[in-house]
Parts: C-alpha cells; structure tokens; sequence
C-alpha cells in the first residue's frame, strides 16, 4: 500500500520538523534521511531560526541570519530595526528628544509618545529650575539686604548709644555717664574694700586761649588733652569731660600714690607738647585734684558717696590753682591741702 506508506513518511517528517520547532533539544535528521539535501537544509535553516530568536530575545543582536529568503530577509530587517532602536534608546538617554520610531507600528507610536513626554517633562524640570533658581537669587537678595540693613542699625545704634554716653568734641565719657560709671564702681569697692582714686584737672587759663586765638583754637586744645590723657590711661580707668575745660578720670583699684604719679607724668606731657594755632604754636598746662576712697563701709547713699568723692577731689584742684596752677595736688582729710 504504497498510499499509507507516503503518509507515514509525510507524518514522520511533520512531526521532525514539529519537533525542531516545540522541542526544548532539536532532533537530528534521521538517517534514512540523510542523503536528502533539501531536508538538511531545511533543518539547517530551523536551527539557525531557533538559535536567532534565542538569541534576540535575550538581547544579543550579534548572530548572524545564516540563511537567504523571505524568512531571512525579514529578520534581518528586525535586527536591523533593533540595533537601529538601541542606538537611539542611547540618543535619548543622552539627551536627544528629536529621535522617532516610524518603523514598528504601534510600539512605535507608544516609543514616541513616551519621548515626547520625557521632552516636555525635562523641559518643565529645567523651567522649573530656572524659577527655583531665580526665587533662590531674589531671595538671597532679601537675605542680604536685610543682613546690610540689621548691620546699618546695628551700628545706627551703636552711633546713638555712643552720642548718649560720650562727649561729642573731645570722645570721652560724658558726665552723666561717668556717673553711673562711677556709682557702680563705688559699689564694687565696697563689696570687695578695694581703693578707688578720682583725678579730676583741667586746663590753665583757658579762657585766655580762646580769646587770643580763638575757639577754634581751644576745641583743638581740648581735643588734645583729651587724646593725650587716653593715651596714657589703662582699658580699666574711666575718663570723661566734665565741663568746659575741666576732666575727670576714674582710676579702679589705685591707691592715691599710683593715681599721683600717673597725673604727674600726664601733667609733663601736656606741658612739654606744643600745639599749632592760627596764631602761632601755644603750649599749656593743666592743675590736678586728687581723692581716694578706700572702698570702706558706709552706708550713705551711692550717689551722695560719689558726690563727696568728687568733692574732695575739684577742692584739690583749686588748690593746685591758688598754689600757682601747673601741679598735682592730693586731698588729705583733716590736714592742709599738699602737693
């Protein structure tokens, strides 16, 4: 029955090619087979088909379509298309939003749109950060505006605390300063029974310097000694323009021969400086008044204890004044005034 035999040749090579194309290991061309070209050819051109798909759905578009045709024709037209999608999936990742697919249908239109919607979202991300940027700078602006302006009042005050507290001419202490200076360092001699000195002097015949070569003259007079006596003075000592030509320093723990000797050595000075006027060089001199409190228990009222201490110390100077000025005079209590 040559029929039935034909069809189990044709069912045999059904299922060999079946096989080749469901099985996970391809059978070989059976023997009987062998001397057949067109078969081996074909089971050639299967495996090769196989080994491609295997190899292209696991990301490896090396292989090489091994046979010609339609079928090879088209694969390699998809392997082409595919390496052609890599390079521009890496175009885009680089920051090309320009590349489009024309040529994979639908996969292409959803590839497109979701390039044109990493374009639109980038450029957002960068407008966004243009505006993030911009606030940023304005308000650093703001920052830094107000950093000046906290700085400018900070020194406004500063300037106002100063003109409060100093003499606007010579830059010493103003008298009601130096007094709230001076009650709370009587209250810290007392607490501690520490010696406080006031010097108070000031400038011989100033009246007559103002009349010879003018006010002008006697302001750069008054600044002078005011800058020399700084000079000489300690960061603890307190000095202040008292009146007019008259000055008052207050020495911290000195005793009355330490304030003496620094009033002699500040007289010397101001006696051995010439200072220029319009009316020719001039030199002048100052008188001194010194008092001590010794910091010792008393209960009189701060106020009335600086009072007296300042008392004591301008009876001294006039002293100096009635014993021919130019001289450094200390107050002793219940004795004749010394130099």
């Amino acid at each position: 029955m040559p029929f039935k035999k034909e069809h189990d040749i044709v069912d045999e090579l059904s299922k060999l090619l079946l096989d080749i194309m469901m099985l996970g290991k391809p059978p070989q061309v059976p023997a009987r087979f062998g001397s057949v070209d067109s078969l081996n050819t074909l089971h050639a051109n299967l495996i090769s088909l196989r080994d491609f798909l295997y190899s292209a759905s696991n990301g490896d578009l090396s292989r090489q379509v091994a046979f010609k045709g339609y079928i090879g024709g088209a694969l390699k037209t998809l392997q082409a298309n595919l390496k052609h999608l890599i390079w521009q999936t890496k175009m885009i990742a680089s920051g090309d939003f320009t590349q489009r697919i024309e040529f994979m249908g639908e996969f292409s239109q959803s590839f497109n749109a979701m390039v044109t919607q990493l374009d639109q979202t980038l450029k957002e991300l960068v407008r966004k950060e243009a505006e993030l940027s911009q606030v940023n700078e304005e308000l650093l602006k703001e920052i830094n505006i107000r950093k000046q302006t906290e700085v400018a009042l900070r020194e406004s005050e500063e300037v106002l605390r100063l003109l409060a507290i100093t003499d606007s001419l010579t830059g010493l202490y103003n008298r009601r300063h130096f007094n709230e200076l001076a009650e709370a360092e009587i209250r810290r001699a007392l607490r501690y029974t520490q010696p406080l000195t006031a010097m108070m002097f000031d400038i011989d015949f100033f009246k007559r310097v103002n009349d010879t070569c003018g006010h002008a003259s006697g302001d750069m007079v008054l600044k002078l000694v005011a800058k020399t006596t700084k000079e000489m003075l300690r960061a603890t000592d307190i000095p202040a323009r008292y009146g007019g030509e008259e000055f008052i320093v207050l020495l911290p723990e000195t005793p009355v021969e330490g304030a003496s000797a620094i009033a002699e050595r500040l007289r010397r000075r101001i006696e051995d400086t010439t200072t220029q006027t319009e009316k020719g060089p001039i030199t002048i001199t100052i008188s001194f008044g010194i008092s001590e409190y010794l910091g010792e228990t008393n209960s009189e009222p701060t106020e009335r204890i600086l009072s007296e201490f300042i008392s004591k110390a301008d009876q001294a100077l006039y002293a100096s004044k009635d014993a021919g000025r130019n001289r450094v005079t200390v107050y002793k209590p219940d004795e004749e005034l010394l130099q």
